[in-house]
């Protein structure tokens, strides 16, 4: 069964700022919710729900419970054995047949893990889906969106599109603020925006910036809840997952068990109305 609650919004469009309902859609099985999310409208992203946040200067009931966001996390390999890290915002490899069909155990003559959810050598879960080499290829040659290079958001960029990846090298010692790692440490948020992972999931270095700088300056916040699966990923294993909001100190969550509960975002774009506001500048996410 999947439940459906209304939320107020207020999203950018264009040069104007428009406003009205999302209806969040949740369930026990996150790729039923999904399809049901993308069935009703557009499934909000990372950055988006991000600048959904900055419109409500962060006093919303969106902050009440957490979101997964159609932001996908993919691990795996280039063609040159490479390894990489591609940020998905849309539509990418994760949909909800894929999950459905990538998560239910079968028995499979070869060995290739592609049924059933990474695991550890040990046998402790890793929660993510496994995926097909192929797969990641398609991704990172255009095939199935738009894709830049993490290069691209160093200096900002603004002419993206909604729906669209950004492939970074993956390197498990630039995941982190520091050389020491620890799970759910909290950091100062001046040293997560400069973490080319955090980038990437925030839509770019200004969007970050910007979103950090208002968060500092209507809750006081200065440091923020970070974690990273590092300590699970297989990176010689394709896979890939979802990312969740946890509320403004968890912004980067990412722990989300590809067949569990979700609960997703969606608007209906043309229902929205455009917001007259002197008081509220577009330099938004």
């Amino acid at each position: 069964m999947v439940y459906i609650q209304d939320h107020p919004i207020s999203l950018v469009e264009g040069n104007t700022i428009k406003q009205g309902r999302a209806t969040s859609f949740y369930g026990q099985h996150g790729y039923a919710v999904l399809q049901k999310a993308q069935e009703y409208g557009e499934v909000l992203t990372l950055p988006e729900f991000l600048q959904a946040l900055y419109l409500s200067s962060f006093q919303s009931s969106l902050l009440e419970i957490p979101f997964t966001v159609q932001t996908e996390e993919i691990i795996g390999k280039s063609k040159a054995g490479n390894h990489v890290a591609i940020v998905v915002h849309g539509t990418g490899i994760l949909t909800p047949k894929r999950i459905r069909n990538g998560s239910i155990l079968e028995e499979v003559e070869d060995e290739v893990p592609d049924h059933g959810l990474t695991r550890t050598k040990s046998g402790r879960g890793q929660f993510a889906l496994p995926l097909y080499e192929a797969e990641i290829h398609a991704l990172l040659e255009g095939y199935i969106l738009p894709i830049f290079q993490y290069s691209d958001f160093q200096p900002g960029r603004s002419n993206l599109p909604r729906e669209y990846a950004v492939v970074r090298d993956f390197h498990p010692e630039t995941e982190f603020p520091t050389e020491k790692y620890f799970a759910n440490d909290y950091y100062a948020l001046r040293e997560l925006e400069v973490i080319p992972r955090v980038i990437s999931l925030a839509g770019g270095a200004e969007n970050l910036e910007h979103c950090f700088d208002l968060l500092t300056l209507y809750h006081g916040l200065k440091k923020m809840r970070y974690s990273h699966p590092l300590h699970d990923l297989d990176p010689e294993q394709p896979q890939g997952r979802f990312i969740e909001v946890h509320g403004i100190g968890n912004l980067f969550f990412s722990h989300m068990e590809m067949d569990g509960s979700a609960r997703f975002l969606a608007v209906k774009r043309e229902e929205l109305e455009e917001k007259i506001d002197k008081d509220v500048t577009l330099e938004v996410l």
